[in-house]
């Protein structure tokens, strides 16, 4: 395929997901495949994708996503220790999203898995990251989901998000960064847009949204008091 066909095939492509976006839920497929075919679970979780976080596990996600995670595990200078799920390329509904996992397993677990690494490396920041044997792969691949973090590469804009996740019960903007996040905690999704148009979507249980929005508020707050102090005053 000469470089003239390949663009209008690539474009075409584009064309069709841009549209789909904005196709009426009603009239989308009815398998839990899009990023906003979000449901509440009767035990009160959040299901996104087919996964139940803190009911489904690792391999469920990389049976789902037909694809395997790259599962690190870090140690960081204030002593807490954190897994990072990876999923390079995941493709669903016609959308590619990179993928970050975070799994629900104690800091005693995580400890302990870590003491037994087989190597472990210094980054830059300060964190250490562990090389892990493969008992312990398996242990965390059969761990549960807490929280999954969707990387969409399609660009989404205000109305595009409104018709597809609905009305946000807060706005939150990030004004250093000029990155807004748009809170659904009934549906435990915390939507960040970039001024160039990127997304992340963060989804957790609606039980524990309130340990996700807390940093936020307490940025608001920053912000508010930093605007206050930088308003000059009159006489």
């Amino acid at each position: 395929m000469d470089l003239k066909n390949l663009a209008l095939v690539s474009g075409f492509s584009i064309a069709i997901i841009v549209i789909g976006m904005l196709i009426p839920k009603g009239e989308m497929e009815t398998s839990q495949i899009m990023p906003w075919q979000i449901e509440t679970t009767p035990s009160g979780t959040t299901r996104v994708f087919g996964l139940a976080l803190g009911e489904s596990t690792l391999v469920d996600a990389e049976q789902r996503f037909k694809a395997e995670a790259e599962v690190s595990l870090f140690a960081k200078p204030d002593g807490e220790y954190a897994t990072e799920v990876f999923f390079e390329k995941v493709e669903l509904g016609g959308l590619s999203a990179k993928v970050v996992i975070v799994t629900g397993l104690s800091q005693e677990a995580l400890a302990e898995i870590y003491d037994r690494g087989i190597r472990i490396s210094t980054l830059g920041s300060g964190t250490n990251k562990v090389t892990l044997g493969l008992s312990d792969l398996e242990l965390i691949r059969h761990a549960t989901i807490d929280s999954l973090t969707y990387l969409p590469h399609i660009k989404l804009d205000e109305e595009v998000v409104k018709k597809r996740f609905g009305e946000p019960a807060e706005i939150i903007a990030e004004i250093d960064h000029g990155t807004t996040h748009w809170l659904y905690p009934d549906s435990g999704l915390d939507l960040i847009l970039t001024p160039k148009g990127k997304a992340v979507m963060q989804y957790i249980s609606p039980k524990k949204f309130d340990m996700l929005v807390e940093p936020l508020r307490e940025l608001q707050s920053k912000q508010a008091e930093s605007a206050d102090i930088n308003t000059p005053t009159t006489d």
